[in-house]
């Protein structure tokens, strides 16, 4: 028996799909620890752990954590002429 052939007109279907482009940009500083001792600090704002072994030691902080982390000082006392206390930690610049 012979094929038969289709002479109707062809269905087309078209699909579309939609969908949601997100896109997470995560930018970093390098932040480098001015304190000699081993350090770890856990990024509110992502959680992400970050650890200096040593004074000097530079690692890539998300700029959302890093806000907080530069803000922390050690010490101060308005009576001994450092009221602010010293910086723990700094931006590192090349």
């Amino acid at each position: 028996m012979p094929k038969k052939l289709y002479t109707g007109k062809p269905i087309i279907k078209r699909i579309v799909e939609e969908t949601a482009l997100t896109v997470t940009i995560n930018q970093e500083v390098l932040v480098q620890s001015l304190l000699e001792a081993h350090l770890t600090y856990t990024g509110r704002s992502s959680g992400k752990q970050y650890e200096w072994l040593k004074a000097g030691d530079t690692v890539s902080v998300l700029v959302d954590d890093s806000e907080e982390l530069l803000s922390k000082r050690l010490g101060g006392n308005p009576c001994c002429g450092n009221p602010m206390g010293n910086k723990i930690f700094e931006i590192y610049h090349e």
